[in-house]
């Protein structure tokens, strides 16, 4: 927030003199004091150094990150609060906190400024972030290093067991940030590492281009290994060879997914079709007949699918075939002087009509005949479900 009186806007104009840096004694001593502290799951715990400026006692909070890899404890420091305090009066500054109900994470690239202090709904407040402080320790004069404006846990994740990569953030090497969020990271680093060797010249304007140029390599499994193409003389033309290459392979996958979708949905729906025969062949004989009006049922897959086309409804995108779902609906179409009229759901728990519509889910002229026609014949409809000595149709 902005500071609102002469004495915040005073305040304000100290704190813009302070870095976010730690001097190296400070961090040497942070490192031998936590060998007995628990950094817990978090793998942070708080410390506080103490610094005089002009009239004001500045406790600044820092979080102390501790990663072990196989062999080596990493160490990383982030502050996060700094209290400013006359003796009668207390300004904090802080990092931007993170939305949540959360009162102690904060967003690591964000500046140290003036925040307001009000406890949150579970009753906690920045302030009491100071009383999590494991250790205390006057400011040591001398040379400082930047304290980080990354997540350390990200940081961490590409630097354990990955020595190119460690190397890389202890060089304050430019290829490190673009690291943060690749794949392959193995593999990258070790091409980094060919590369470097061969004479290639990383800079800020091919740094995303050369790795992208990796990335669609190892995708596309060639030869990553070569110099001729780790450290190329045109690295557009490199980029763009192999771009083209991952593209098209990815159109290759692509249509190699759908194919095989296309055919897991078809066996799929076959077993469907065998399970939607054993369980509804017993009214495939089934027709009732009155003039020129004529109901039958549904025999397969098929049949639902012209259904759903000709009336343009969801008898087969619901599934009304899938005996899982729809166990006991039994699916007929009405037809009046052969031409497609309704299509009727028989409830067989109860022998009811659940639905019948024409096309378009909407009533046709003949829906009341239709209607009357089919439940004066749930007898039969029943008769037929009951009857386990009709033959029947062997399963396809």
């Amino acid at each position: 927030m902005r500071p609102r009186n002469k004495y915040e806007k005073r305040v304000a104009e100290i704190n813009a003199t302070f870095s976010e840096t730690i001097a190296v004694k400070d961090a040497e001593w942070f490192k031998k004091a936590s060998k007995k502290w628990d950094f817990g799951h978090g793998h942070f715990c708080y410390f506080t150094i103490y610094t005089n400026i002009r009239e004001f006692e500045v406790k600044r909070l820092y979080r102390g990150y501790k990663f072990t890899d196989k062999s080596t404890d990493h160490f990383f420091f982030v502050e996060i609060i700094r209290e400013f305090s006359d003796g009668q009066k207390k300004l904090y500054f802080a990092k931007q906190r993170q939305m949540g109900g959360y009162y102690d994470c904060f967003t690591y690239s964000t500046d140290i400024e003036l925040r307001e202090v009000y406890t949150n709904y579970a009753g906690y407040n920045i302030t009491e972030l100071f009383d999590l402080s494991y250790a205390s320790h006057s400011q040591s004069n001398g040379k400082r290093i930047n304290c980080l404006k990354t997540n350390p846990s990200e940081i961490a994740r590409v630097i354990c067991d990955n020595p190119v990569a460690e190397n890389l953030f202890k060089a304050n090497d430019l290829l490190f940030p673009h690291l943060m969020c690749r794949t392959y990271l193995k593999e990258i680093s070790r091409a980094i590492t060919l590369a470097k060797r061969h004479g290639f010249v990383f800079s800020e304007d091919n740094a995303v281009l050369w790795l992208d140029m990796v990335y669609a390599m190892i995708k596309c499994k060639k030869d990553w290994h070569n110099p001729v193409y780790i450290a190329p003389k045109d690295l557009r033309a490199t980029h763009d060879r192999f771009i083209r290459m991952l593209i098209r392979k990815q159109q290759e996958d692509e249509i190699r997914r759908k194919n095989r979708k296309a055919e897991e949905k078809a066996k799929c729906e076959l077993d469907y079709q065998k399970m939607y025969v054993k369980a509804r062949q017993r009214f495939f004989d089934m027709e009732l007949k009155k003039g020129s009006l004529c109901v039958y049922v549904l025999q397969d897959l098929e049949e639902f699918k012209a259904m759903a086309e000709h009336f343009h409804n969801c008898v087969y995108s619901c599934e009304y075939w899938n005996m899982k779902k729809h166990p006991k609906s039994l699916i007929m179409v009405a037809t009046i002087g052969g031409n497609k009229a309704e299509l009727i759901e028989v409830n067989l728990d109860n022998y009811t009509i659940s639905q019948c519509y024409g096309v378009c889910n909407q009533f046709t002229n003949y829906h009341k005949r239709i209607v009357r026609y089919v439940k004066s014949q749930m007898k039969t409809i029943k008769s037929y479900n009951e009857n386990t000595n009709i033959k029947l149709r062997k399963a396809v």
